[in-house]
């Protein structure tokens, strides 16, 4: 596999601005940005949201690629808002949503977030659960600028890999930066978009995972892509998670 030297500098640059959690870090692969803003959902049972969230776009990307970014972001703000509405069922928020369904059947590894130290976790819909609060987290800590502005640079990725993040070890002020390859973003259908990017903030909430079979944020991420349908033989587990970092 060829080094990819792009991919590399801004992965330190990341790295930087996650452990120093600041704005200022110097910029190791040099390019313009465009502010980027996508409006947040409001699901019952959750107060205290932004109404926007923000990022730094790679003024490498195009308009049309810029379209796809955002449509994936929203779609991905989508499922975790249907998350927390099926969850809330009516004031008693112990519903089990089409997410969690889904996931808890088929997610059996890596239930619990790096930073996550509480009694372990048992199963795929405890684990989704935790996973859709961090996302509330991560919304509020960028929508009200509290964590570093979230960049999206544009570099080739390895394999068919569409987005790349790095995984978080802490909960808080986390910014939602990542990679995205501007040739795949052209040609991949949205629901692989999507699944792509979920994978990616499950890794900014604190999910690690090799790309195999029964681990959660892959499980999770193959879920979104199959619109919550069982698995089909027909369409086997490495058709999907090629698409994962």
């Amino acid at each position: 596999m060829p080094f990819n030297f792009r991919k590399t500098l801004i992965v330190m640059e990341l790295i930087f601005q996650d452990v120093l959690k600041t704005n200022f870090v110097i910029p190791l692969y040099p390019t313009t940005f465009r502010e980027t803003i996508i409006p947040v959902p409001t699901p019952l049972g959750v107060t205290d949201l932004p109404p926007n969230i923000y990022f730094d776009l790679d003024n490498r990307f195009n308009v049309e690629q810029e379209q796809r970014i955002r449509d994936a972001i929203s779609e991905t703000m989508l499922v975790w808002a249907t998350h927390m509405n099926e969850k809330w069922n009516g004031g008693t928020n112990t519903g089990i949503s089409q997410m969690a369904a889904c996931i808890n059947i088929y997610a059996t590894q890596n239930l619990r977030p790096a930073w996550y130290s509480e009694s372990p976790i048992q199963n795929g819909l405890t684990a989704t659960n935790i996973a859709m609060d961090q996302f509330t987290q991560l919304i509020r800590d960028n929508g009200f600028r509290r964590s570093p502005r979230a960049k999206i640079f544009a570099a080739p990725l390895n394999n068919n890999t569409i987005v790349f993040a790095l995984t978080a070890f802490t909960q808080n002020f986390v910014p939602l930066s990542f990679i995205v390859d501007p040739t795949l973003i052209n040609i991949a259908t949205l629901n692989f978009i999507t699944g792509s990017m979920m994978h990616s903030w499950l890794h900014c909430a604190g999910f690690f995972d090799p790309n195999t079979t029964s681990y959660f944020n892959t499980e999770c991420s193959m879920c979104v892509m199959r619109g919550f349908r069982p698995k089909n033989p027909d369409m086997p587990d490495n058709l999907y998670y090629q698409f994962f970092d």
